[in-house]
């Protein structure tokens, strides 16, 4: 047990415990950004709010250690049990320059990662970290990536992990020249995930929790089978929004709005938005498409949207603060998720803790964790015909000022069920069950009914 592991934190069974010492690998950690950087924060900051002491392993990117110090300063006490560790990414090696172009960006990516774990691992050692209680690996999670912690000694609970969803070659249309990497992405998911670092990590681990049934299936396939299913995502009490008294009634000059926000990035589809754009007009001829976020895509889209036709009710804003956007949130009527591969996607919990209605393709993550009468889930279904089938949930949306008030009441409901201090609580639970020596209870296996909350995951009860 770790010597500085004095602290009181409250129990999710209610009663005391004492405050824990927690290594938290989070290669992705920034308080001031969203995505796997807020991830990697969210759990920092909340574990250390119920008492623990977190040592939080990064890695330098743009300026967050500057803005973690910032935030652990603010927080006061809980801050200082906000231990960070930046530790550098070692340099790439000169045979990754020669990989052809639509290869070498992801290799990058996976070789720094790499050699990134390796060094955090020898960091904590060196630093006497093998003498906390547990290590919880967050970000960035993978079942190909792995944990090289798992060799550091305390017990180690992996994910929740994604990263076993690919998109549907069925759909390749939407994902136009980008295709091609999505094809390596493929092969190297059913691949990799084979490598002795990720079957190691898999089988060392104290508890594997994934974050959507295709982790779950490629897991299992790999030889875990007493996975838990966890959403990945959480929310900050703070940005849900209070509940509506009272239907919204449009006024004559409203403009019904949709709202976009994510990369403008291939395996996002944001052309299906566009195309979807088409046939909603003709139900709703004043409606707007707004697109939040930047990326590749955004000169490709802003002709497609002439070639449409539609241009004219399109905006794009690019990136925007995150008051902009959560302001962005709250005026628009509807939110649209039109991602082909996804673990999850933050903006559809930030949407909902808004009070916002979501229609979604109805696959992998957003599929295992979609609002109850909060959204509309759209099948995957036929390619040809999908633009038009977003395009009549949507309109069914936009036409009825009654249910769209009981989406954002229902949408409301389940964002508290995904605040960070309900994930800390279901943690707590979970590394209880482990540091006694047992496993948790294995979620019921894919094909059966998914998860639908944070609370029936505490499930995650006997040991064995």
């Amino acid at each position: 047990m770790g010597a500085d592991s004095q602290e009181v934190a409250e129990s999710p069974l209610g009663g005391t415990t004492r405050g824990l010492h927690i290594v938290l690998v989070a290669y992705g950690c920034d308080p001031t950004r969203g995505s796997e950087p807020a991830v990697g924060w969210g759990w920092a900051e909340t574990l250390a709010e119920r008492g623990h002491t977190v040592e939080v392993l990064t890695h330098p990117d743009r300026d967050n250690e500057r803005q973690i110090r910032r935030r652990a300063a603010e927080l006061g006490d809980v801050g200082r049990r906000i231990r960070p560790h930046v530790i550098p990414v070692p340099d790439l090696p000169s045979w990754a320059a020669l990989l052809p172009g639509f290869v070498r960006d992801s290799a990058r990516e996976f070789l720094r990662y790499d050699g990134w774990q390796r060094r955090a691992l020898a960091h904590a050692r060196t630093h006497g970290l093998d003498r906390a209680d547990l290590v919880h690996h967050v970000s960035y999670v993978s079942l190909q990536g792995g944990c090289a912690l798992y060799r550091l000694g305390p017990p180690l609970v992996f994910g929740p992990v994604g990263g076993g969803q690919i998109a549907p070659h069925s759909h390749r249309r939407y994902l136009g020249p980008a295709y091609l990497q999505e094809v390596v992405r493929t092969l190297r998911v059913r691949h990799l995930g084979r490598r002795p670092l990720c079957r190691a990590t898999l089988r060392e681990a104290a508890a594997v929790l994934v974050t959507n049934w295709d982790t779950d299936r490629r897991a299992r396939r790999l030889g875990r089978t007493d996975t838990c299913l966890m959403l990945a995502d959480g929310i900050h009490e703070s940005v849900i929004r209070q509940p509506l008294e009272a239907p919204p009634t449009w006024s004559a000059p409203h403009r019904p709005t949709i709202l976009w926000v994510g990369g403008l990035t291939a395996h996002k589809a944001p052309e299906l938005a566009l195309r979807a754009m088409v046939h909603v007009r003709a139900e709703h001829p004043r409606a707007r498409l707004e697109f939040f976020g930047d990326g590749p895509l955004r000169l490709s889209l802003e002709r497609l949207a002439l070639r449409l036709g539609v241009s004219e009710s399109v905006v794009f804003h690019g990136d925007v603060p995150w008051a902009d956007l959560r302001a962005a949130y709250d005026a628009a009527d509807v939110f649209l998720m039109t991602s082909l591969r996804d673990s999850f996607g933050t903006q559809s919990l930030e949407a909902w803790a808004r009070g916002l209605p979501v229609v979604h393709i109805g696959h992998q993550g957003i599929g295992d964790f979609s609002a109850p009468g909060g959204a509309v889930s759209v099948p995957l279904g036929n390619p040809a015909d999908l633009p038009q089938r977003l395009a009549n949930a949507l309109s069914a949306v936009l036409g009825d000022d009654e249910t769209r008030h009981g989406m954002r009441t229902a949408a409301l409901a389940w964002a508290r069920k995904h605040t960070w201090t309900a994930k800390a609580r279901v943690a707590e639970e979970l590394y209880r069950v482990v540091l006694s020596g047992g496993r948790p209870a294995a979620t019921a296996s894919a094909g059966d009914r998914p998860v639908r909350s944070v609370a029936e995951a505490a499930a995650l009860s006997t040991t064995r």
